[in-house]
C-alpha cells in the first residue's frame, strides 16, 4: 500500500514538472488590448470593462421593489402600498461580472401589512389572501457612453478652451495601469507560481479533486484582468471621465396573490344582510425605463408604465367597513346582542383596471435628491386620472446603491365620486445585506 502511494506520488511529480515548464500565467493587459479591438477597429473602452459599469448603473436606479435590483437576495418594506417584500435576482452573467447584462430574473413573496402587521397567520389560520408571489423579467439594452471633451469659454482669448481632453486621458491612464498590471503578472510568475506547483505535486496524488494548476492560473488571469477593468471603472468615476451614461431596460411583472380577499357587503342595511363576497388581488404591468447618468452627479430617470389589475369599488373609493349587530329583547326588556359582524354598505362591484402612468425623476447632489412628477391615466369602469408631485431622496451605501429611498408627495387620487389630496412621505427600504 505504501509502495502504491509513492509510486503515484512520483507519477504526479514527472507530470507536474513537465507541466512546469509550458504553464505560465498569460498577461491579463495582452487580453484587455485585444478586447479593445472589435471588427479590426481600436476602440477606445474595453467591451468587458463597460459591461461592468453598465450592469452598476443600471443596478443603482431609484425606486421600489419595482425597479431594477442586481442584489442576489433582498428584503424589502414598500411603505407605498404597505408590504414586506422577500426575494432573489438571477442574472444572465452567471456570476462573470465581465460578461454583458441582458436578462434579470426576480422571484419572491409579498406580504400585504394588516392589522399594522405583515400577518402570516392569525388565530390559527394562514392569511393566503395577504400573500403573494411576485414574478419579473428584465431586458437590459446595450449602453452608450458619451466622453466628449470638456470645454469652457475663455473670455479673454475670445475661444473656447478644453478642460478636460476625456480620450487623451483614458489612455494615458491605461498605459499606467498596464504597465502596473505586467509587473504583477511578472511576480506571480516568478514568485507565486513555482509555490503553487509545489503545494499540487505534494497534494495531488492524494487528493484527485485538487484544482490543478492550469485552472489556478486560468482563475488569476480571470481575476486580474476583472481588476484592470474595474481599476480603470474607478479612475472613469473619479475623474469624470465621461460626460454621461444612457441605457433602458424592459420589465414585464405579474403579482398572484395565494388566495382571495373576503368581503361582506350589502346594498341596504334595513332591506339585505350581508353577503360574503371573493375576490382575487392580481396585478401585471410591463414597464419601459430609460436613464441618463452625468459624471457631474446628476441624473434623468423615465419610466412608462402599462398595467392592468383586477379591481373593486371598495378599493376605489377607500370604504371602511361597519360594524354590524343583531339584537333581541330578553327578560326585563334589556336589548341582548346576538350576533356582531363587520361589512360594506355598498353594492358590490369588481372589474379590471387598465392603466398608463409616466414618471420621470431629476437627481442632483450626487444623484441624492431630486424631483419626481408623475401622472397616471386609468381607463374602464374606473376612468380617473391621477398625479404626483415628488422630492425624491435616496441614501445609497458606499458602492453607490440605494438603501433607503423616501418620498415627499403632494398627491391627488380620484375615487368614483371626488377626489382627495394627500401630503406625506412615502418610503422604500431595501436590506439586502442582512441576508447575502
Amino acid at each position: 500500500m505504501r509502495t502504491k502511494y509513492i509510486l503515484r506520488f512520483l507519477i504526479a511529480l514527472l507530470v507536474s514538472a513537465s507541466a512546469f515548464g509550458q504553464q505560465s500565467l498569460t498577461n491579463p493587459v495582452d487580453l484587455y488590448e485585444e478586447d479593445l479591438t472589435r471588427n479590426g477597429k481600436k476602440r477606445l473602452f474595453n467591451d468587458k470593462m463597460l459591461n461592468i459599469l453598465f450592469a452598476n448603473k443600471v443596478g443603482t436606479a431609484f425606486g421600489g421593489t419595482n425597479d431594477l435590483s442586481l442584489q442576489k437576495f433582498y428584503t424589502a418594506i414598500d411603505a407605498g402600498d404597505t408590504s414586506l417584500s422577500l426575494g432573489a435576482n438571477f442574472d444572465s452573467r452567471c456570476g462573470d461580472e465581465t460578461k454583458q447584462l441582458i436578462w434579470v430574473f426576480s422571484g419572491g413573496l409579498k406580504i400585504k401589512s394588516k392589522d399594522k402587521f405583515a400577518t402570516v397567520y392569525k388565530d390559527g389560520d394562514f392569511q393566503e389572501d395577504n400573500i403573494g408571489t411576485t414574478l419579473k423579467i428584465s431586458y437590459i439594452g446595450n449602453g452608450i457612453i458619451n466622453f466628449s471633451k470638456l470645454e469652457r469659454f475663455d473670455k479673454a482669448a475670445n475661444t473656447k478652451k478644453t478642460i478636460k481632453n476625456r480620450e487623451e486621458a483614458v489612455i494615458k491612464n491605461r498605459e499606467i495601469l498596464c504597465e502596473k498590471y505586467k509587473q504583477k503578472t511578472a511576480k506571480f510568475n516568478s514568485e507565486e507560481l513555482g509555490k503553487i506547483q509545489e503545494t499540487y505535486t505534494k497534494l495531488s496524488a492524494f487528493d484527485s479533486e485538487m484544482t490543478d494548476v492550469a485552472k489556478t492560473i486560468q482563475n488569476k488571469q480571470d481575476e486580474l484582468y476583472t481588476e484592470l477593468a474595474k481599476e480603470e471603472i474607478d479612475y472613469l468615476e473619479k475623474n469624470k471621465m465621461y460626460r454621461y451614461l444612457w441605457n433602458y431596460w424592459l420589465s414585464l411583472e405579474v403579482f398572484t396573490p395565494f388566495g382571495e380577499n373576503k368581503y361582506k357587503t350589502t346594498p341596504n342595511v334595513l332591506t339585505t344582510a350581508l353577503k360574503e363576497r371573493s375576490f382575487y388581488a392580481f396585478t401585471a404591468s410591463f414597464s419601459g425605463n430609460t436613464m441618463w447618468q452625468f459624471s457631474s452627479g446628476e441624473s434623468v430617470f423615465i419610466k412608462v408604465r402599462a398595467n392592468v389589475k383586477n379591481n373593486n369599488n371598495i378599493l376605489v373609493d377607500n370604504l371602511t367597513n361597519t360594524p354590524f349587530q343583531t339584537t333581541t329583547i330578553g327578560a326585563d326588556n334589556i336589548t341582548v346582542v346576538t350576533n356582531s359582524d363587520e361589512g360594506y354598505i355598498t353594492d358590490f362591484k369588481q372589474f379590471l383596471t387598465p392603466s398608463l402612468s409616466i414618471e420621470p425623476a431629476f437627481f442632483t447632489l450626487n444623484n441624492t435628491i431630486g424631483f419626481s412628477p408623475s401622472v397616471e391615466f386609468n381607463n374602464g369602469k374606473y376612468n380617473k386620472t391621477n398625479w404626483k408631485l415628488g422630492i425624491p431622496i435616496s441614501l445609497k451605501d458606499k458602492d453607490g446603491k440605494p438603501k433607503v429611498n423616501f418620498e415627499v408627495q403632494w398627491k391627488e387620487v380620484n375615487t368614483f365620486t371626488t377626489s382627495i389630496h394627500y401630503i406625506g412621505i412615502s418610503a422604500n427600504y431595501l436590506f439586502g445585506e442582512l441576508i447575502n
